[in-house]
């Protein structure tokens, strides 16, 4: 009931902002997650196709994405505004920083799990590797691959309230989103704004779940799995 009685004392100008940093933010998310499949998922197969690289390079990995993405973002903002970058394409990069692992550690068990056979029969019919992909791999590592998406996303929602608004060289750096609208209320003690933004950001993944991720989430079971 408190809950209502915050959102209720919210204006319609207000609404109107925490929407247009909503979408603001779910445009950032979706560029970060799709920028960080592009190298994910190649490297990803590679290493998780041949044993010995797996070896080699998942401590390497495990290595790298334990160290919190947070610590090193000022330095990563800093390097961007010497380019002229603002916080808001920045923003965009600090997401895929902490995010991308998820999508990558995915992609390998996926690749993983291919059975040897099957790349031995692709190897045997000449596919090349156009074929390939569309015929053996990407189906084979879609439903560890889902998994790293939906992992990655929520973890950008996340990392956004941090990406989005942040202390640097005593300056306060910002942009239009969610999570900026998150701490900004946070720090001024906006209960109301706090709470109604915290809700969107709460109503806008669970919508995606349910419209998105769901129906890929049957589609992977059901056509796309290696267990028979």
């Amino acid at each position: 009931m408190k809950y209502v009685q915050l959102l209720w004392t919210l204006s319609g100008s207000e609404w109107m902002d925490l929407s247009g940093s909503a979408t603001a933010t779910f445009l950032r998310v979706l560029s970060a997650v799709a920028l960080a499949s592009l190298w994910t998922i190649p490297v990803g197969v590679m290493i998780g196709r041949d044993p010995r690289w797996s070896r080699v390079f998942q401590p390497i990995i495990q290595m790298a994405a334990s160290f919190p993405a947070p610590m090193i973002f000022p330095v990563v903002v800093g390097g961007m505004l010497m380019f002229g970058v603002g916080l808001g394409m920045s923003s965009v990069l600090l997401l895929l920083l902490g995010t991308q692992w998820y999508i990558l550690f995915n992609v390998i068990a996926g690749a993983s799990a291919i059975p040897r056979d099957l790349w031995e029969v692709s190897r045997l019919a000449r596919l090349g590797w156009r074929h390939r992909w569309q015929k053996l791999i990407l189906p084979a590592i879609f439903p560890s691959l889902l998994t790293g998406w939906i992992t990655a996303m929520g973890g950008a929602w996340n990392a956004s309230i941090v990406a989005e608004y942040m202390k640097y060289r005593g300056r306060t750096l910002t942009t239009t989103g969610l999570g900026a609208a998150i701490s900004q209320a946070t720090e001024r003690g906006d209960f109301h704004v706090l709470a109604a933004a915290v809700g969107i950001m709460a109503v806008t993944v669970v919508g995606f779940n349910r419209i998105v991720w769901r129906p890929l989430s049957h589609r992977a079971q059901t056509r796309f799995t290696l267990n028979t």
